[in-house]
C-alpha cells in the first residue's frame, strides 16, 4: 500500500484538524463540521488550527476548546505536518 501524498493548502488558508495518535482524524474550514463528523472528541485527541503562513505550517491549540492557544506539542506538529503541505 502507498503512503498517501500529503494535502497542499493555500497560503492563508486555516484548518480545524483534530489529531489522534498519529493520525489527523478529520480535517475542515468549519468548526461545526469537523466536530459533526466525529461526535464527542475521541480519547486523546487534539483539536487545534493549522494554517500556512510564508510557506510553513503554522499548528496551534484550539481557544474554543481548552480556552487558551498555544503551540501545538511536538507529537501533533509531527502528525500535521506528515499529512499538510
Amino acid at each position: 500500500m502507498r503512503a498517501q501524498e500529503p494535502i497542499e493548502i493555500a497560503e492563508g488558508q486555516t484548518l480545524l484538524i483534530i489529531v489522534q495518535g498519529d493520525r489527523v482524524v478529520d480535517h475542515d474550514a468549519a468548526r461545526r463540521i469537523c466536530q459533526r463528523s466525529v461526535g464527542e472528541l475521541p480519547e486523546g485527541a487534539w483539536v487545534g488550527t493549522i494554517s500556512k503562513i510564508g510557506g510553513d505550517l503554522a499548528v496551534i491549540s484550539s481557544k474554543s476548546s481548552y480556552g487558551y492557544q498555544l503551540p501545538a506539542p511536538e507529537w501533533v506538529t509531527k502528525t500535521v505536518k506528515a499529512a499538510f503541505k
